[in-house]
Order: structure tokens, then C-alpha cells, then sequence
């Protein structure tokens, strides 16, 4: 149900269901690390209005944490070259950020 296309080199490194916040909209879907990206696919309204948005390693200015009404330490927050500010509630938090810390020192 929640599908991209990968590069010919490109491998998923981590996946999981998430929300995802992005300038006002919110969304339901499911998150994915490659060792080149991180992807976020999901739907508005329904099945048939497919939404996915991706940022490639490289172009993560900073990645942090953040909590859900002040308590609940499940966002990751990231913040993209261009200052675009995009979260994403997951399980696992501390797990995702080092994941993708972790591959952000291997793509640089």
C-alpha cells in the first residue's frame, strides 16, 4: 500500500508507520530511511490521492527532537537546507535518529 520508486542503487535501511506535519498538513503513512533519502508516503482523503514527500540526506540542515503535547517523546523534526520544517511522529524515536544520523555520516 505504501510504495516509491527506489534508485537502481538505492536500499531501505528503516520503515515504520508515522504521521507526518508539514506546513499546516497531516498525514498518515508510513516513513522510510534509504541510505541515500528519507521518504514519507501516505494518502489525503482517500486510497486514490497517493502523497509522498523525500529528503534526501544531504539536504538535512538539522535533525532533532521534539514531543507530542510536551510529554510524549515521539517527533523527530526535520529541518531541510531550504528551511523547510517537516515532522513526523514515530515509534522509536531515538532509534530513527540514529539511524539516520548514522547515514547521514555515511552519505557525507
Amino acid at each position: 500500500m505504501y510504495s516509491f520508486p527506489l534508485e537502481p542503487d538505492e536500499t531501505i535501511i528503516k520503515k515504520c508507520l508515522a504521521s507526518y506535519s508539514c506546513e499546516g498538513d497531516v498525514l498518515n503513512g508510513a516513513l522510510y530511511l534509504t541510505d541515500h533519502r528519507l521518504v514519507f508516503v501516505g494518502y489525503s482523503l482517500s486510497i486514490a490521492n497517493k502523497y509522498m514527500d523525500e529528503v534526501l540526506l544531504t539536504h538535512i540542515k538539522t535533525l532533532g527532537t521534539e514531543k507530542t503535547f510536551f510529554v510524549i517523546p515521539n517527533v523527530l523534526k526535520v529541518v531541510t537546507i531550504k528551511d523547510k520544517v517537516i515532522k513526523f511522529v514515530v515509534k522509536g524515536r531515538n532509534q530513527w535518529l540514529a539511524a539516520i544520523n548514522n547515514q547521514i555520516d555515511m552519505v557525507n
